[in-house]
């Protein structure tokens, strides 16, 4: 007995079919390549700061010049604001000396100029009296 043909599918319709799949995967492929170009921000490097040798050498010399507690906490928040211009200028994460292996930088002298910096201009918050940041 002859079968009856099927009208539901065509030989027609597997090229259309292979097509629409294709275009759908180089449409995937571009979005996922724009997305990893434009959509993912680089992950920060790491940097190391020998704080120990930081702090050690400041208390010594606070001690001997009989600084006031005021003294030291300006000292702290100084230090602590030229860690953070430091590492969002270089696009880091800095961990302290001992934390840290080996392999990466060490961005203390650039810490100590930034602090210095900080020091010398006689303010800590990283705001100039003028009201713009450093």
């Amino acid at each position: 007995m002859p079968r009856k043909p099927d009208m539901t599918r065509s030989d027609t319709a597997w090229p259309v079919l292979l097509s629409a799949v294709l275009l759908s995967g180089a449409v995937a492929a571009a979005v996922a390549a724009a997305m990893l170009r434009y959509g993912v921000e680089p992950a920060p490097g790491i940097a190391s700061v020998r704080l120990g040798e930081m702090t050690a050498a400041y208390t010594t010399r606070a001690a001997s010049e009989g600084k006031t507690g005021e003294d030291v906490r300006a000292w702290g928040a100084a230090l602590e604001h030229a860690l953070d211009r430091v590492a969002e200028r270089r696009g880091v994460v800095l961990l302290p000396a001992r934390a840290v292996a080996a392999g990466v930088p060490d961005l203390t002298p650039e810490v100590e100029a930034a602090l210095a910096a900080l020091l010398a201009r006689g303010r800590a918050d990283g705001v100039s009296d003028s009201g713009e940041e450093w």
